[in-house]
Formats: C-alpha cells, sequence, structure tokens
C-alpha cells in the first residue's frame, strides 16, 4: 500500500518530466529518433498511474491528496475511512524517487518495446 501511494506521488511527477523532455527535443534536428522512445514511456506511465489509482480508490479506499509545500518539503495527506494522515517528502527524495522511476521506465524492470513510427524531419 505504501508503494501505491508513493506511486500515485511519483508517477505524474515522471509524466511531466518526459514531457518537458519531448518539448526539449524538438528544437533538436535529430528529434524523432527520441520521440517514439518517449512516447512509449508516458503512455505505459499514464496506464500504470490509472491502474494505481484504481487500486487507491477501489482496492485500498485511500484517498491521496496533495496540500502544498513549504520550506523544500511537500505534504501530502492519505485518508482512509475519514482517517487523515500526513505524508511529507523533501523535494531531494521526491527527485531521487522520480529519477528511479524514470530510469525504470526508460530501461529497466518497466520499460515496454516501442515501435518506430515514420515521422518526417523538421
Amino acid at each position: 500500500m505504501e508503494k501505491l501511494i508513493k506511486d500515485f506521488i511519483v508517477l505524474p511527477l515522471a509524466i511531466k518530466v518526459f514531457r518537458g523532455d519531448q518539448e526539449a527535443f524538438k528544437v533538436s534536428k535529430v528529434n524523432n529518433v527520441y520521440f517514439d522512445k518517449l512516447d512509449a514511456v508516458i503512455t505505459q506511465l499514464q496506464r500504470d498511474l490509472i491502474h494505481v489509482k484504481h487500486q487507491l480508490i477501489t482496492v485500498y479506499h485511500i484517498d491521496v491528496k496533495y496540500l502544498g509545500n513549504e520550506k523544500d518539503v511537500f505534504k501530502y495527506t492519505c485518508k482512509k475511512n475519514n482517517e487523515p494522515r500526513i505524508v511529507v517528502f523533501t523535494s531531494a527524495e521526491l527527485k531521487e524517487m522520480t529519477g528511479e522511476t524514470m530510469k525504470r521506465y526508460l530501461y529497466g524492470d518497466r520499460a515496454s518495446n516501442f515501435e518506430h513510427k515514420e515521422r518526417g524531419w523538421i
């Protein structure tokens, strides 16, 4: 259950970083080489996020909400049966967890095969 809560928090961060990478690659002359892999990774992350949300809500009946950040500390509340619990991460912890998640989806156990699409050179 703790892993699901962390995934619920970290998967959207990884998606945001990969989307930012896509934007950065748009100015590259060889961007189409990377887009197919990034598209596949983002799609897999989105699928897994949907699964995590489903598990948290329907199986464990846990509602996770972002409370905000203060002085490099990010707070989330995890509410089960109206009993809230505060989960706290530093920005360094979130950065580390996001990086590990990105590695898993790029070339680790969550990496997926992708199909090369013919894209015109921009």
